[in-house]
Order: structure tokens, then C-alpha cells, then sequence
């Protein structure tokens, strides 16, 4: 059982907005979180953190407080951290449910654009500016989905207007071109 689950009941709303708890940094996994761990603990409120470094120190080897991750393409990248990650915890998220509930509802675009990308296997095309040519999104697709499955999570998403509406449209017809 590892510590906060970023896709799963609004825990990376809560998160970017401040709410953390000592809880979330538990149980993780020092390798496979270590971006979840970073930003947790350069996020964290003050007495929480004094609380969650000690814990950081014992679990993981962490023995000084971090500081917060930039683009050094663009310093002023605001979205960098969260992107990281996002990027890390969509390959953790292993429940088809959760992801395409984040894919078709969850307000923050960088974790539906993750979750569309993990369920299609979708790269999107990296920006022509350099500083933000990372964001692609890109991710290890989901195991045992079938070009049946991922067929089906487009037209969901198509019917319900999701925020990527149009890159499922993109998808659908990526698909018809891969199979004739």
C-alpha cells in the first residue's frame, strides 16, 4: 500500500492547492515517487514538513530539506514541477476506472492530458518552443488494453465532450489508418 495516489479521489487538487498532510509522503516508494516525494516536501506547510522530513530522512535517505525543480530552458516555468510529476505518477496508476475518470473530468489539463495518453497510448507533439518542447505528455500505455478498448475510450470521451475531445477524434482516425 503506498502513501497519496495522485489520480485517485481528488488528491492532486488537494494537493496543488496546499493541503498536505504527513500521511501522503508515507509508504512511498523512494525510486519509482521520488518526484511525488520532492514536491511534497518542498510543498508542504511548515510544521507539516519539519514533521515530514524527519520521516523523509528515516525512509528515504533524505536528509536535507530540497528545493523546487525548474525548466532550464525557462526558469519562470511554473508548470514544470507538476508536470514531472504527473508524468511519474500516471505509470503508477494501474486502475483503467481512475484513469479515464481523470481523463474526462479531472479540471487540471496536464493529468487528463497524462491519463488520454495512458489509455491511448497518445504522444502529443512537442511545442515548437524549446523551453516547453517536454511537455508530450508521452507514457507507457496502459497493460491489456485492446485497440477495441482504446476505440471505445475515444468515442466516451467524443460523447462527452471531454477536454480532449478533438485528440480523441485524432486517435479514432490514427486507428482506421493503422488497420486497413
Amino acid at each position: 500500500m503506498m502513501g497519496v495516489r495522485v489520480f485517485r479521489n481528488d488528491n492532486w487538487n488537494r494537493i496543488t492547492n496546499g493541503v498536505i498532510s504527513r500521511k501522503d509522503i508515507m509508504r512511498l516508494d523512494a525510486e519509482k515517487d521520488r518526484e511525488l516525494i520532492r514536491y511534497l516536501l518542498v510543498h508542504a506547510p511548515e510544521p507539516c514538513r519539519q514533521s515530514m522530513m524527519k520521516y523523509a530522512a528515516e525512509q528515504y535517505g533524505i536528509e536535507e530539506l530540497i528545493q523546487p525543480r525548474q525548466n532550464s530552458d525557462d526558469p519562470n516555468d511554473a508548470d514544470y514541477e507538476r508536470y514531472l510529476v504527473l508524468r511519474e505518477q500516471v505509470v503508477r496508476e494501474d486502475d483503467y476506472d481512475v484513469l479515464k475518470e481523470a481523463a474526462l473530468h479531472s479540471p487540471d489539463h496536464d493529468m487528463a492530458a497524462f491519463a488520454f495518453c495512458r489509455l491511448t497510448g497518445y504522444r502529443f507533439p512537442p511545442d515548437d518552443c524549446d523551453a516547453y518542447s517536454y511537455r508530450t505528455f508521452s507514457c507507457d500505455i496502459l497493460p491489456g488494453l485492446t485497440a477495441e478498448s482504446i476505440r471505445e475510450f475515444c468515442l466516451i470521451m467524443i460523447e462527452e465532450r471531454g477536454m480532449l475531445a478533438d485528440v480523441a477524434e485524432k486517435c479514432l482516425c490514427h486507428q482506421k489508418t493503422d488497420h486497413r
